[in-house]
């Protein structure tokens, strides 16, 4: 009699158990098939970001956008990338499970609501990235207007009138800071700065200031090669010097951009347009300062 209700008893402790264990398998199909549908938008997403990716390489290779915030863009949507694919390899081990117990229940319900998050913010930083290639900018500064003839110095009164041009980098600034509140951004201003191939006269007044200054950098000048570059060197910092008097990183709030990174770069007799093919010598659209501001995320 006694083994009897033993036996009764670890029955009933079977069968409880089974039933706290069950799960409802159409609650189990709804969130497999809900967590696929999430998956499928990532793999849309890195998709979209393979094509970004593609968008931002020509844009540097057409000079249409600077070394430094290119490498930031394709950092930030490598990074994105493996945020993805992390995410689908966890995901597709719940989905792929034939049974599920109450521990796996579990998992899939929070994987779902993770996921769905994760993927919002995603969905966000594509379209981050999708307005920050869009809309990178290059302000061109013709050196025959802003410099005078032999100089590589801006005058106060040159500084006033270009002073405008700069406006947009502090409006863009606004509107990003405004529009991605969850993501901390960086400014990149780089001035890139050309040079014809005409010769530069040994003796004169820009020949020795470019002599001079090579040789404080530690540099020799070796050819007129090498003074055009340090000419087109000069004049680029002296356009970033001339930016960093102006208000920029400055959000509507009075807050400020995470950094501001300024750079210049002296590009010497290098074409800057790679798509034009007939410069000359002496071709006045080589004398230029090539302006980069563009925001990133860090």
């Amino acid at each position: 009699m006694r083994s009897f209700k033993i036996q009764h008893l670890l029955v009933v402790i079977v069968i409880a158990a089974n039933l706290f264990s069950c799960v409802p398998q159409k609650k189990v199909t709804t969130y497999k098939q809900n967590l696929a549908i999430v998956d499928s938008q990532l793999l849309t997403h890195s998709n979209d970001l393979k094509k970004l990716d593609k968008k931002r390489k020509v844009k540097q290779d057409q000079n249409e956008m600077d070394d430094t915030a290119s490498y930031r863009l394709q950092k930030f949507i490598n990074t994105t990338n493996k945020e993805i694919d992390t995410l689908i390899k966890r995901n597709e081990i719940l989905i792929g499970d034939v049974a599920v117990n109450r521990n796996d229940w579990n998992r899939l319900q929070k994987a779902l609501t993770f996921s769905k998050k994760k993927e919002d913010l995603i969905n966000d930083k594509v379209s981050l990235i999708t307005e920050l290639i869009n809309r990178n900018t290059v302000i061109r500064l013709d050196q025959d207007v802003i410099f005078d003839p032999g100089q590589y110095n801006l005058s106060k009164e040159v500084a006033k009138t270009i002073g405008k041009t700069f406006e947009p980098v502090t409006k863009e600034i606004d509107y990003f800071i405004n529009k991605y509140p969850d993501f901390p951004l960086s400014l990149v201003i780089t001035a890139k700065g050309y040079a014809d191939g005409s010769t530069i006269v040994d003796g004169t007044s820009l020949h020795n200031k470019l002599v001079e200054r090579m040789k404080l950098s530690g540099r020799k000048p070796l050819t007129n090669e090498d003074l055009n570059k340090e000419l087109s060197n000069a004049r680029a910092e002296s356009v970033i010097d001339l930016l960093k008097t102006f208000t920029v990183g400055k959000a509507k709030d009075g807050s400020t951009i995470n950094n501001i990174l300024y750079l210049y770069q002296g590009m010497g007799e290098k074409l800057p347009d790679p798509k034009i093919n007939n410069y000359s010598i002496e071709d006045p659209r080589r004398r230029i300062v090539l302006l980069f501001w563009s925001i990133f995320p860090d």
